[in-house]
């Protein structure tokens, strides 16, 4: 028989209708998913370009290459931003600088031209998600229901190509169909829709997150450096966007009344302090004592320090958790001063070892940038010592002095 639509129509409306998702695999289907779902601003990109439902590219980019955006949609190699072409069938694809670039690519050559698809119902994606991967199961061994469609399904036990061209019979296919995936996301997003509806008309790409899970630069560093001086840890900054990001992201979102999609779009770069990459101005001492004081306030809420500072002295503040004045385990794992660091523009404490030093390089840049104090002033060039002789001196017997002395100098007018 031939693998035509109308020649298949009945059976996969069967295999759709009697599918059940094992329960065994519940778990993992679930977190598929929701993962999937909040990742829906990037594929409706694509989506807008070539009419074809987004959640049908999740599924697809989920199999090929588990939803990592440096694997092309043809077949997961990563190869984005490398110049190369494809080598895996589909071979000689490409070279593309961006993932949409490739999703588009693989959606719309021959013969899969998923774009001309006009009606997606259930039994349509079964065909048109089959086509994609290809009728090997069907034409050669038609007692395994392709696991690219049913894996982790009732439809499917086991049978599997370990190789292209090589079938094991006793192998069992440990990714996630695709059928299971879509029956779970229809269940968790109304958008999420098989009933024949016509696909829009082709359109430019909608408006979407600048920064979002694959996100990789100068921008997304801007933006982990702006969420962890909200209080919000991201893990390392690194410039690539993450789980960890996506999460503080999210919980920054949560915390100002934004929906939680985990992507970083204009409306939740404005209520961070402006978007990565635009220019804002001098900053402020202010700014700057609020947002390391945002830091400093939820790190150190669980630990109590040697001499509480007084309400209306920042400085303190700042010195005092720099100093390290911590009890336990709170003091050797307390994330302070690479937030710190980055904020004043990322290594600027390389090679200052001790506490001294280090206090007196970030109060010394706080005042620069508050133009209480210049490289050519007297006062500016006393602290420039006392950064280099800090690095040799120890002991918390002097601290109090060196707080007094830098207190003076903040204090004095401009």
């Amino acid at each position: 028989m031939a693998n035509d639509f109308r020649s298949l129509k009945a059976e996969y409306a069967d295999l759709w209708q009697r599918m059940q998702i094992r329960p065994e695999h519940a778990p993992e289907v679930n977190a598929i998913a929701a993962r999937l779902i909040a990742l829906k601003p990037r594929y409706q990109q694509v989506a807008a370009t070539t009419r074809v439902p987004w959640f049908i590219i999740a599924v697809l980019h989920q199999r090929e290459a588990s939803a990592d955006f440096s694997g092309v949609l043809h077949n997961g190699e990563r190869i984005i931003g490398t110049g190369r072409l494809t080598r895996l069938v589909p071979a000689n694809r490409g070279p593309f600088s961006t993932w949409e670039e490739s999703a588009v690519d693989a959606l719309t050559m021959p013969p899969h031209k998923l774009h001309e698809v006009d009606s997606w119902t259930a039994e349509r994606a079964c065909y048109e998600i089959e086509r994609y991967n290809g009728f090997g199961y069907r034409n050669n061994h038609p007692e395994v229901k392709s696991p690219y469609l049913w894996s982790f399904s009732t439809n499917y036990s086991s049978g599997k190509y370990v190789a292209d061209g090589k079938f094991s019979s006793g192998a069992v296919d440990k990714q996630c169909g695709t059928m299971p995936i879509l029956k779970r996301m229809m269940e968790l997003d109304d958008s999420v829709r098989l009933d024949g509806t016509p696909p829009g008309p082709v359109a430019q790409p909608v408006v979407v997150a600048a920064l979002q899970i694959g996100s990789i630069g100068p921008e997304v560093r801007q933006l982990q450096t702006a969420l962890v001086g909200q209080g919000f840890p991201v893990g390392e900054i690194d410039g690539e966007f993450g789980p960890n990001t996506e999460a503080a992201l999210k919980s920054f979102q949560l915390s100002r009344n934004l929906p939680p999609s985990g992507a970083a779009d204009q409306v939740t770069l404005r209520a961070l302090g402006g978007a990565p990459g635009e220019p804002s101005g001098k900053l402020q001492p202010a700014e700057i004592l609020a947002t390391l004081l945002g830091v400093l306030k939820r790190r150190d809420a669980a630990a109590a320090t040697a001499a509480p500072p007084a309400a209306d002295n920042p400085l303190q503040v700042i010195l005092g958790a720099l100093l390290g004045r911590r009890t336990g385990a709170e003091a050797a794992n307390a994330p302070i001063l690479s937030p710190i660091d980055n904020i004043l523009g990322g290594e600027a404490l390389a090679g200052k070892k001790t506490a001294l030093s280090v206090v007196a390089y970030v109060v010394l840049s706080l005042l620069k940038v508050g133009g209480v104090v210049g490289a050519a002033t007297p006062a500016g060039q006393i602290m420039t010592i006392l950064i280099a002789a800090f690095g040799t001196l120890g002991g918390v017997a002097k601290v109090d002095r060196v707080i007094q002395s830098l207190g003076v100098i903040a204090a004095k007018p401009k």
